[in-house]
């Protein structure tokens, strides 16, 4: 009788654990919206698998979109990402919430909830920074021709993975050179004058740190250690627009 006992005791603790453990596993990562090749892959690029819509996926794990590819992923009470075609991101889930996204290539819309536990960071990693996020909107677009991050919503904090960056800050004369290219009034001489103006102005607003905060309407460019702080560029917008038109419905329930 006593060893009965012992045994449905056992049998009792060891559901209690199962349950535990349940509860503690990574948020659930799921696929609401997709549309051409979209596939999953371990760590190391291999046991690759098609994914299609309402697919619940592994964390750890590298989600790829094809070259006719899109794809928009919750990512439990996190938030969600938006994927564009060719883009590559590795999300890593823990004790039931995101832990980090692994930028590996292309261009993905990030739109994450705003953290209420203090203690909870939530990073994205390239090749060159991590940022730390707190609630916020932003375009990471990491392509031949272009690594930047892009600002929608919200602040970023980003950290230089190697050295000091090289943070050269344009302020929004940008936005002035190119309203006075539209006005009929403005002549030549006075355009020469002021991008003169302008050039020695950026020349003052350089600093070298390993970390800086990206402002909301603004975006990041990196060259090696040189960081472009400025307005965003007419590309990063029309990036940002096209997904989140392609998301609307999913961005809506983010509470940033």
């Amino acid at each position: 009788m006593r060893y009965i006992k012992k045994i449905i005791g056992l049998v009792i603790f060891c559901f209690f654990c199962l349950n535990v453990t349940a509860g503690i596993a990574g948020e659930p990562i799921e696929v609401v919206k997709a549309e051409g090749k979209l596939t999953l892959s371990d760590a190391t690029g291999s046991n690759q698998k098609t994914v299609r819509i309402n697919d619940k996926l592994p964390p750890s794990n590298i989600l790829t979109t094809g070259t006719d590819g899109r794809a928009v992923v919750r990512v439990g009470k996190t938030g969600y990402i938006v994927m564009e075609k060719n883009s590559q991101v590795e999300i890593d889930t823990a004790n039931d919430r995101a832990g980090f996204f692994r930028h590996l290539t292309g261009v993905i819309y990030y739109g994450v909830n705003s953290l209420k536990d203090k203690d909870h960071t939530l990073e994205v990693r390239t090749k060159t920074a991590t940022m730390g996020i707190r609630g916020t909107r932003f375009l990471v677009t990491d392509i031949p021709e272009r690594s930047e991050v892009a600002m929608r919503k919200g602040t970023l904090s980003i950290l230089s993975q190697n050295d000091e960056f090289e943070i050269h800050i344009k302020t929004t004369l940008d936005e002035f050179e190119a309203l006075k290219r539209e006005s009929a009034v403005a002549i030549s001489e006075e355009k020469n004058q002021f991008k003169k103006y302008q050039e020695n102005t950026q020349h003052e607003f350089v600093e070298y740190k390993r970390e800086f905060t990206l402002e909301m309407d603004r975006m990041a460019t990196f060259d090696g250690k040189r960081v472009d702080d400025r307005p965003l560029s007419g590309a990063s917008k029309k990036d940002m627009e096209t997904l989140e038109g392609y998301a609307e419905k999913w961005l809506s329930e983010i509470q940033d």
